[in-house]
């Protein structure tokens, strides 16, 4: 008995998502833009794509001919290894801690910083997460 039921409400699922994928299909084709001005302008829209995208390749390829460009590029290396190297004995230090929650607020240039420290060796300047970078 509740076995038959069942079974016609299956059925009768099955056949209205088939209705509703049928229908979606119908909507799909409506909402479909061919029109003879619309490929023109998708068209239009591919090649200055395209244009654009060449002009940023000759930008960065004379951008990369560049001494000063290259210079600076090299000082943000060498600035962002200095600090992977800052940031790795960071975390050897808090490995020495007790494996407790320890707090502490320090004085730096930009102004007063919270330091949080968790025992999973989490670290939060201000409340936001510091991660821990390879050197």
């Amino acid at each position: 008995m509740i076995e038959d039921k069942i079974s016609l409400i299956l059925k009768d699922l099955g056949k209205l998502k088939a209705e509703l994928k049928d229908l979606k299909k119908d909507v799909k084709a409506e909402e479909k833009m061919d029109t003879e001005e619309y490929l023109e302008l998708k068209k239009a829209y591919k090649d200055m794509k395209l244009q654009l995208k060449d002009l940023e390749d000759q930008f960065h390829l004379e951008l990369a001919k560049d001494d000063n460009y290259n210079k600076l590029r090299e000082m943000v290396m060498a600035k962002e290894e200095e600090i992977a190297s800052s940031n790795e004995n960071l975390f050897k230090l808090i490995a020495e801690l007790p494996p407790k929650p320890f707090m502490m607020n320090v004085e730096l240039e930009q102004g007063p910083v919270r330091v949080q420290i968790q025992p999973e060796m989490r670290v939060y300047l201000n409340g936001k997460e510091e991660k821990k970078r390879a050197a």
